[in-house]
């Protein structure tokens, strides 16, 4: 039996098939926890942080460890971190991989550390290794960047405790955000005696365009600047800038669930009040399935896989109750055809 279609009466989202995510009387999760945003003393929560890490200091050299990417939001913590809370000397990890990475990403990863003085330690995964779990996995599960995003996740901690770096600090607080945690936690689930991992969007109430903002002020570039690459299937030119291929990991939800990035960002607008509920469904509509050609190509180039093999994945795992290919061969979702 096909879907029928449930959206967020509020900001859009798909309820009955985005993964985690619950309602109430129409209204989804994130939305919800939006609203719980109002009553958090984030100014209170950014003097605990203060004296927090002024009284964690376990390593003679660094104050702390930040996992970055060079993105706005690495860019947003390390800025707060320098300006606001004390912070003189941070070790930077950026877990790399192999896709082509764009001249925006290379300046804003350049940016932090010139700017704020800090130590970067890039790993680059085992090129091999990643291939090859990117190829199963997007052969069995569609999903080709399952094990690189817990490398990125796991990795920045393994290095702490390596260097006796108590204080790890990552971005946002997804599972918040998107509506499958019901607190907005500091504290990241990995954190124990020895290793807290700290979420700044506990910190500072998250917001995808005004933390964009603070790292513009600071020397953050979107693609804009070097017009290098004119992206499809997306609604902003700031996030997700840092390498061309990874982007097609994400679209490959579309096919799935019915939504990507363009639905992801097009309700955190409306949930911000950038924008009207009815401007972002017609975002989604025109833009969630455009698959972008140049990810799709750089994505294929870097594991070793022809465009007709990944085409015959898509097919291979679309759900057909959800999405159908238009009459130019467009996996679209059907509710959303004219």
């Amino acid at each position: 039996m096909a879907y029928t279609i449930e959206k967020c009466r509020r900001c859009g989202f798909i309820l009955n098939t985005r993964p985690n995510l619950k309602s109430v009387d129409g209204v989804c999760s994130a939305c919800l926890n939006h609203d719980k945003k109002k009553n958090i003393d984030f100014l209170s929560r950014q003097r605990w942080l203060t004296d927090y890490i002024a009284t964690n200091k376990t390593n003679p050299r660094y104050d702390c460890l930040v996992a970055v990417s060079g993105g706005k939001d690495s860019t947003t913590i390390v800025r707060k971190l320098f300006e606001d809370h004390g912070v003189k000397k941070a070790l930077l990890v950026n877990v790399t991989e192999e896709f082509t990475h764009t001249r925006t990403g290379i300046h804003n990863l350049n940016n932090i550390v010139q700017r704020y003085n800090c130590d970067l330690l890039t790993y680059r995964i085992n090129p091999h290794e990643l291939a090859e779990h990117m190829v199963r996995e997007l052969t069995e599960y569609l999903h080709p960047l399952k094990w690189l995003e817990e490398q990125i996740y796991q990795i920045p901690l393994e290095v702490a405790r390596n260097y006796g770096i108590k204080l790890v600090f990552y971005g946002e607080n997804a599972e918040f955000e998107y509506g499958s945690a019901e607190s907005l936690d500091i504290f990241h689930p990995a954190s124990d005696d020895q290793l807290k991992v700290i979420y700044m969007g506990a910190i500072y109430p998250y917001a995808a365009q005004e933390w964009y903002k603070m790292a513009q002020e600071v020397g953050f570039l979107d693609l804009n600047y070097f017009n290098e690459w004119q992206r499809h299937g997306q609604i902003e030119n700031y996030s997700q800038v840092d390498s061309i291929g990874y982007n097609m990991g994400v679209w490959t939800k579309f096919v799935k669930f019915g939504f990507q990035r363009v639905s992801d960002m097009a309700c955190r607008f409306v949930r911000d009040g950038v924008m009207s509920y009815e401007q972002g469904q017609s975002l989604i509509k025109q833009y969630d399935h455009v698959c972008d050609p140049s990810s799709k190509r750089d994505f294929c180039r870097t594991i070793g896989i022809t465009e007709e093999y990944f085409d015959a994945m898509v097919d291979k795992h679309a759900n057909r109750d959800l999405v159908v290919k238009d009459i130019n061969g467009v996996w679209r979702r059907k509710d959303l055809l004219d």
